[in-house]
Formats: C-alpha cells, sequence, structure tokens
C-alpha cells in the first residue's frame, strides 16, 4: 500500500491536520479486533495491532533474535515473541520479562476508515 501523508490528504478535503509525517498503512476493515499485521512505515517493518478496537504499533522485530511480533500471541496488551515467548507491551513497546529489551512504539491515528501511524515516540 502507498504511503500518503495525513496531512497532504487533509488539505485536499479542505482542512488541515496536525498530523504530519502519519502513513496510511491499513483500511479499519483489514484489522479486526483481536488481529495484527506487519506494515511499512519509513522503511521500517511494525506490527500493527488492533485491541478491542483500538490500534497500537510497535517495531516488528523481536531484538532477541528477530522473530516477527505481529505473529505472537497477544494477551491484553502483551504480544509474546512466536520464536522464543520474550513479551512486550504494545502499548509502549517496553518488556514484561524484566530481561532489558523493548521495541520502538510509533503513534496511532484513525481517520475515516483508514489507519495510520506516525513518528517514533520518544522514550
Amino acid at each position: 500500500m502507498r504511503a500518503v501523508n495525513l496531512l497532504e490528504r487533509t488539505k485536499e478535503r479542505g482542512r488541515c491536520s496536525m498530523l504530519e509525517g502519519f502513513q496510511s498503512v491499513a483500511l479499519v476493515a483489514e484489522l479486526p479486533p483481536g488481529k495484527s499485521k506487519a506494515v511499512m512505515v519509513n522503511n521500517r517493518e511494525v506490527a500493527l495491532f488492533n485491541i478491542d478496537g483500538k490500534y497500537y504499533a510497535i517495531h516488528n522485530i523481536c531484538p532477541h533474535e528477530g522473530g516477527p511480533l505481529c505473529e505472537g500471541r497477544v494477551k491484553g496488551f502483551v504480544v509474546a515473541c512466536p520464536w522464543h515467548d520474550l513479551a512486550f507491551d504494545v502499548r509502549n513497546g517496553r518488556g514484561t520479562d524484566g530481561g532489558g529489551y523493548c521495541v520502538g512504539s510509533y503513534e496511532v491515528q484513525v481517520e475515516g476508515a483508514e489507519v495510520f501511524v506516525g513518528p517514533r515516540r520518544k522514550a
């Protein structure tokens, strides 16, 4: 899916938005509650999760051995790497196992039927 700058899209509709730097990554219908998928944001693989109708995005690659987090088991707000069960909170990317591992997390916005992922959050 082609990346679209949300600021440009909202200007086309005749209104301004402060969401500069966000990219369209999925349609709401593509990711129902309880599902996840890998998307590309600024040439980085990001795991996008829909938990109870709210969307979260973290770096998709587990720092332990590179497992795809979008394929992991989700319980509450925690995703476990499918390779070795290292776990991360999808809301902020922090490891929940106490080992010091963490992954980047990203801002997410929904505009109409589209899901947009924005800049990586600061630690």
